[in-house]
């Protein structure tokens, strides 16, 4: 399955010393920019690796209480009603969100995740029924149009949050159709489920191998609204070891384990100061490499991935999100091992 890195490559510690001094709040992701926090410091990298979305779980559970934004008070008049979305088998169905411009066709398809960490699945095809170009596999594996690589300019915002971090990427889920997918792979800094995402394409452009721009695929105005209501099964595990972040001693509060992704709540026994350059060290963010163990003995490794942090106490508090590459069964885990903790089932 080729994939492609999408345009949001994002990074919110660019953004944060600015963030400060204009005392503002980025609750969504505008083309390379993540949002931001009180004290945001996400650390983000976007990858090729691609996410297999899968199905075959039983249930549905829907978590409300999400705080509305102003916005959503006021967008329906711009954006239409929020499309609902239909669950089944714990991953989340949006209806109706389809939008048409310059006679492409962008619908959300599916939403699979948990209380922190979701996918969103989007696709792009023409409204006529042609292809967008010739399908292809660049040299690294990646998706292409016509050889080239693709880049996607849209906002995307989720109520409730202050912050959010990730990665996004191209597909083809079906090559004897004419769509291709994007996914979006976002952790926020609050509960998300049942909460509404706002999307907002501006285009679809293409890349040569020097990434300049070379030519489009469609560059209009799409507009989607819907439900972010699917079924977490996430697994929370039992912390044991000594916690070691760049040479401080911490503690761990949580870990958890879903079909897509681990999340780590942990607290640092420091803060850290402001270099000269305005920007915050993102230090205390970074576990290292994170090792998941199968309970048949199998592993795999994911890295750090995007993480806020809050300051209470002369201690820093961090909340951590690391996507898997492929859907795992939460219940196969034996054990998540990081920075000196062990976190077993």
């Amino acid at each position: 399955m080729a994939r492609a890195v999408a345009s949001a490559a994002l990074s919110a510690t660019d953004l944060a010393t600015q963030d400060e001094k204009d005392g503002a709040r980025r609750p969504g992701i505008r083309g390379k920019a993540a949002g931001a926090r009180r004290r945001p410091r996400f650390a983000v990298a976007a990858v090729a690796a691609g996410l297999a979305l899968a199905v075959g779980m039983g249930g549905y559970a829907y978590a409300s209480g999400q705080l509305v934004s102003v916005a959503s008070a006021f967008d329906d008049v711009f954006l239409g009603s929020t499309a609902p979305t239909r669950v089944w088998n714990k991953v989340g169905r949006p209806v109706d969100a389809v939008a048409t411009s310059d006679g492409v066709t962008i619908s959300a398809d599916a939403i699979m995740g948990d209380e922190h960490n979701y996918a969103v699945v989007y696709s792009i095809r023409r409204a006529d029924g042609k292809p967008l170009g010739k399908v292809g596999t660049g040299a690294n594996g990646t998706l292409t149009i016509d050889g080239k690589t693709l880049q996607a300019d849209f906002d995307q915002s989720v109520d409730g949050t202050s912050g959010a971090g990730g990665e996004s990427y191209f597909y083809d889920a079906d090559p004897s159709d004419n769509a291709i997918q994007m996914v979006t792979k976002m952790t926020t800094d609050t509960n998300v489920i049942g909460a509404t995402m706002r999307t907002s394409f501006r285009g679809i452009t293409l890349q040569d191998e020097s990434y300049h721009k070379a030519g489009a695929i469609a560059t209009g105005s799409w507009d989607l609204k819907f439900k972010l209501n699917y079924q977490s099964d996430s697994v929370g595990l039992k912390p044991a070891g000594t916690l070691t972040v760049a040479g401080t001693a911490g503690s761990v509060q949580g870990v958890s384990v879903s079909p897509i992704g681990v999340t780590i709540d942990y607290t640092v026994n420091g803060t850290e100061k402001a270099p000269a350059s305005g920007r915050w060290s993102p230090k205390y963010l970074d576990l290292g490499d994170i090792t998941v163990t199968m309970r048949d003995g199998t592993t795999m490794t994911v890295p750090s991935g995007a993480a806020s942090s809050s300051e209470k106490d002369g201690k820093t508090v961090v909340s951590m999100g690391s996507f898997f590459d492929s859907v795992i069964d939460p219940g196969d885990v034996a054990s998540v091992s990081f920075a000196g903790v062990a976190a077993t089932a």
